[in-house]
């Protein structure tokens, strides 16, 4: 739903997508350059915001304790991180049940958009925004034709791709996952925060790999 100009959401929107790109263009790397050269692309103005109606879901009762992990890696990316907090609409995907993904999955669970169909600007087949991750899940393995950027603001956590195994990844490591490719995340015993991305091919949803 269209609600009336926010001035200050506006801001506030255009201020954690700045503060992504700062800390992108800091680590650097080819992953980090093409999401930086496709939001380079994007329609931020004005003319192109929308307030969505916000959308609150269990997994976000870790919000503030992730925000709170993230100051001590990121203070900039944490505070305009936070400045959205209750103005986002948080999804979940309907097939990812908990018969699937193990007890209590869908309520630790969660993604918004920030650019994209359900976000602040709609974007031109380019999403950015932000996963959760309640303490000790498993997001088993998934793909989409969609290239994908994570990058955790808190850690450690675990990931895999394809036939590999876990790897134990620190907040502020990139991690990309080509087309296609068949990827899983674990969370310790903290929730997980990250920034996350798709560069092009966004209509396709994510897909699990079925056991």
């Amino acid at each position: 739903m269209v609600r009336p100009m926010n001035h200050d959401l506006f801001e506030d929107a255009r201020w954690a997508i700045s503060a992504i790109a700062r800390g992108l263009n800091a680590i650097g790397g080819p992953a980090a350059e093409l999401v930086l050269s496709r939001l380079a692309e994007q329609d931020l103005t004005m003319k192109d915001f929308v307030e969505r109606r916000p959308v609150s879901i269990d997994v976000t009762r870790f919000f503030a304790q992730a925000i709170a992990e993230t100051m001590m890696y990121d203070s900039v990316v944490a505070a305009a991180l936070a400045s959205l907090d209750g103005h986002l609409k948080w999804c979940q995907s309907s097939a990812y049940t908990d018969e699937i993904l193990g007890e209590g999955f869908f309520q630790n669970y969660g993604w918004c958009q920030i650019i994209g169909p359900k976000g602040f600007f709609k974007g031109d087949d380019f999403l950015l925004g932000i996963l959760m991750l309640g303490p000790n899940r498993h997001y088993k393995d998934h793909y989409h034709p969609a290239p994908e950027l994570y990058w955790p603001l808190t850690g450690p956590t675990l990931w895999k791709q394809g036939q590999g195994e876990f790897e134990l990844k620190q907040a502020g490591e990139i991690i990309w996952h080509p087309a296609h490719v068949a990827h899983a995340t674990k969370s310790n015993a903290r929730p997980l925060l990250a920034v996350w991305s798709w560069t092009r091919d966004t209509d396709t949803p994510a897909k699990l790999v079925e056991a």
